[in-house]
């Protein structure tokens, strides 16, 4: 075997590093005729060794009973053969021409590489496409959408197939979509019908959230990995997968960071807990507004209450999205870490026992917010929360805890909220 049908074995059997990645590509690049055969030899393989499977599965179940029996059973082994030659020189015409594009939005966009008109509704045909500044949603003909975070690479191999060179994407899987697959440099990402995020804009991680529903990720050695709703990880150079505590987003500009954001957007610099869970923290900067989500993994809002509204100083204040099914965890430990001449409030249920952390280290401010879960069949009234807070002029680190007092902690146990402003816009307060 030479080394070009060694790497393109080890492609299909996702293996390739990124050393491999980059000396494959630079083979098919430089030689139209090797591309030819990676197709051709490649994917028509794996599809006709299907087709030969199924021919066995026929043998066995059609009995050779006369001549018109076996006629039937040569062509549906026929079809089954002709079906996989017609896979195969539609994968031929995605890796030669590209796989069709429309773009939904663009904003403040430069294209270095790849055909592309910036225009909403235009089409193009796409093989390889960067983005060297703004941000790029786009949708594929099986209904996919991807939104791209320059600066970002993507190579499309077919439409249920995309490679992530380096950049951010968030991926909404429609009807027609799920099966997609999304290689990254670290890991591969097998969608299970859902939208989620990969942030891929450094070279030695690759950061993977999920927004809805579910994923599965593929390592290079064979083992799957399998991520639900609001849960996110960071998988490193060597294939191991570490705990990934926040995705950073700001609405203003679009952007969003599974590290930091390293325009100063939000006073609430990270959060991390000592939970063992998959679990992530969103913090959304200058996030808190009239029915804003309260958790990223379960319908609840921040609401005004009837005849209060959300106090007017406290709108706009950057937001902690926490997972709800940290309620009722008795060793819960929560690490906010703020910049300077921050205010830090926590939102906590009004007649809900306040933990020991609580009324230590922060004031009651005798204003109020409501919460709402928005449920089928239910009235779904608003909960009040009280308003506590803690000024940090000097920034650093402030330990949360559980819920609520550990004997009264249970499954009703509400979380709750947390959020931060500058100390200036906040109004004055006495401990």
């Amino acid at each position: 075997m030479n080394r070009f049908e060694d790497l393109t074995s080890r492609y299909y059997e996702n293996r390739l590093d990124e050393c491999e990645c980059r000396e494959l590509r630079d083979l098919l690049d430089g030689d139209p005729d090797l591309l030819k055969e990676f197709v051709i030899t490649g994917i028509r393989e794996e599809q006709l060794r299907a087709a030969v499977r199924s021919s066995a599965v026929l043998e066995e179940s059609l009995p050779c009973i006369g001549g018109q029996t076996r006629r039937k059973k040569r062509r549906i082994i026929g079809l089954a053969a002709a079906a996989a030659i017609a896979i195969s020189c539609a994968t031929w015409t995605h890796m030669t021409r590209g796989v069709e594009v429309e773009v939904i939005t663009s904003k403040d966009l430069k294209v270095s590489q790849g055909t592309l008109s910036p225009e909403a509704g235009s089409r193009s045909r796409v093989r390889e496409l960067t983005i060297e500044t703004g941000i790029l949603h786009l949708r594929l003909a099986n209904d996919v959408s991807i939104e791209l975070l320059a600066p970002a690479q993507l190579r499309f191999l077919d439409p249920l197939h995309v490679q992530i060179l380096s950049g951010k994407a968030t991926v909404d899987v429609g009807q027609q979509g799920k099966g997609f697959i999304l290689d990254a440099p670290q890991t591969r990402v097998v969608d299970l019908g859902t939208r989620f995020g990969v942030d891929a804009s450094t070279a030695d991680s690759t950061g993977v959230v999920v927004i809805e529903g579910s994923v599965e990720l593929h390592s290079k050695e064979g083992s799957v990995n399998h991520l639900a709703e609001g849960e996110g990880v960071v998988v490193n150079t060597s294939g191991t997968i570490d705990k990934l505590d926040q995705v950073r987003f700001n609405p203003r500009t679009g952007q969003w960071s599974t590290g930091a954001l390293d325009d100063g957007s939000s006073l609430i610099r990270s959060v991390r807990n000592n939970q063992k869970d998959q679990s992530v923290y969103h913090i959304v900067a200058g996030g808190l507004v009239e029915a804003v989500p309260a958790h990223h993994n379960r319908n609840a809002r921040w609401v005004s209450l009837p005849e209060k509204p959300i106090p007017a100083w406290l709108l706009g204040a950057d937001l902690v999205l926490p997972a709800h099914s940290h309620r009722d965890r008795k060793d819960l430990r929560v690490t906010v870490t703020v910049a300077p001449a921050t205010a830090l409030f926590v939102f906590q249920r009004r007649n809900q026992p306040p933990p020991q952390w609580l009324s230590d280290g922060f004031v009651r401010t005798g204003q109020m917010i409501g919460k709402v879960s928005i449920e089928k069949d239910r009235e779904n009234k608003p909960v009040s929360f009280d308003i506590w807070r803690r000024d940090m002029p000097t920034g650093g680190d402030v330990e949360l805890g559980p819920a609520a007092r550990t004997e009264s902690i249970s499954t009703s146990t509400i979380l709750y909220g947390i959020a931060a402003l500058p100390i200036k816009k906040a109004p004055p307060h006495h401990r």
